[in-house]
């Protein structure tokens, strides 16, 4: 399924993960439970780990530098700047305002960011398709940045994970085009911040039903096409298997719900299952992930892709998307693999290490954050007078 002269997408996107990662064969060991419980339980094997000198306005920032420069485009030709994350530093400052900076895009450029739990990023996503709508504008940048932490040995602490991606989008874009074909919006608690909490309040078995309900809704009625790729918001990988299954007999034919999972679904999860959850960026994670495993399947027997989008809360999108002529060429440049081949593993003391600062920031000196390696370009600095500094790295 090929995009059309006119249509409106994603023209390249780019990946940014912090360098250290645990292996949850070491947090296993370590918590006395079985590895399978985390690899095949939750189908996560390891999980990104932000350093000090990393937070999202640094994760985004590298990731749209990345996905700038591989493009070809000038931060001078982005009007449209919006990041969605739900782990911002700042109750009012948009993130996205640092990142301007740091990228070099001009003052004529509008810059917010979009709050929605995992949603986030898809939304403005959909506000950059709108933006694009009118032919004087060139290019958005949307990037989703995140960092999913919780306490030593919570629950969700095997799904831990940080990164950015970024997606540049444009008119007659050479990746893969988009619209939204549904929508669905409930008043539910099933994962919150309060304001005075270090840590996510997460009902578990609630919020997997609330997702899988705002799936059935998203799908139900659709002209479902057996042969396109099926994207979901990853939270961890089993849900999606989970979901999928359900999704699956809404596929008009007689299909092989296994096998179409393993073809259609299994190759967005590779990724996620060495980051682990990024919220606002999990479900563009495995469209990422899924292109790049089917890079080497021929062109022509692509019918797109089904984009389900899902932020706690809640409000969830159903996207459709086109597969560009160039799509290849774009994630021939992605190299997601070879960036977490090139990480580091922790030491599971030097993962509790981390943990310690995030919860005591004061415990890290100057001299040690000044120290701290960063995968990109861009670094935090520290703090001064209650003012967040980045710089190069």
């Amino acid at each position: 399924m090929k995009n059309s002269p006119s249509e409106i997408g994603i023209d390249h996107m780019a990946l940014y993960v912090p360098g250290p990662y645990l292996s949850l064969d070491d947090l296993a060991a370590a918590r006395g439970v079985d590895p399978n419980k985390y690899s095949v339980g939750i189908g996560i094997r390891e999980t990104a780990i932000a350093t000090p000198a990393e937070d999202v306005v640094v994760l985004a920032a590298n990731a749209g530098q990345r996905v700038l420069k591989e493009a070809g485009v000038s931060p001078d030709d982005v009007g449209l700047l919006v990041v969605g994350t739900e782990s911002a530093e700042d109750k009012s400052k948009p993130t996205a305002t640092h990142v301007h900076e740091l990228l070099d895009i001009g003052k004529s450029c509008r810059v917010y960011d979009v709050v929605h739990a995992c949603a986030g990023a898809t939304y403005g996503v959909l506000n950059a398709i709108d933006w694009l709508h009118n032919s004087t504008h060139k290019y958005a940048l949307v990037i989703a940045s995140d960092i999913a932490r919780y306490g030593k040995n919570e629950a969700g602490e095997p799904t831990q994970g940080a990164g950015a991606v970024a997606m540049l989008l444009s008119r007659q874009p050479r990746l893969i085009g988009l619209n939204e074909i549904s929508t669905f919006s409930k008043n539910v608690y099933d994962f919150w911040k309060p304001l005075d909490q270090k840590y996510p309040l997460v009902d578990g078995i609630y919020s997997a039903r609330c997702y899988a309900e705002a799936a059935e809704a998203c799908f139900a009625g659709q002209d479902l096409q057996e042969n396109a790729a099926y994207i979901y918001h990853t939270p961890y990988p089993k849900l999606v298997q989970q979901t999928h299954m359900q999704v699956a007999r809404m596929i008009a034919g007689d299909v092989d719900i296994k096998n179409h999972f393993k073809d259609k679904v299994g190759p967005s999860l590779q990724l996620a299952a060495r980051i682990g959850n990024i919220y606002t960026g999990s479900m563009w994670l495995a469209l990422m992930s899924f292109l790049e495993a089917n890079l080497s399947e021929p062109a022509e027997d692509s019918d797109g892709c089904y984009l389900f989008s899902y932020g706690s809360g809640c409000g969830a999108a159903l996207l459709r998307g086109r597969l560009s002529p160039a799509w290849k060429e774009q994630v021939g440049l992605f190299g997601a693999e070879a960036t977490l081949d090139a990480r580091t593993r922790l030491a599971f003391d030097e993962y509790e290490t981390l943990m310690d600062i995030y919860e005591n920031p004061e415990s890290i000196s100057a001299d040690d954050l000044a120290a701290t390696t960063v995968n990109g370009s861009f670094r935090y600095l520290g703090t001064e007078k209650n003012k967040r500094r980045y710089g190069a790295a």
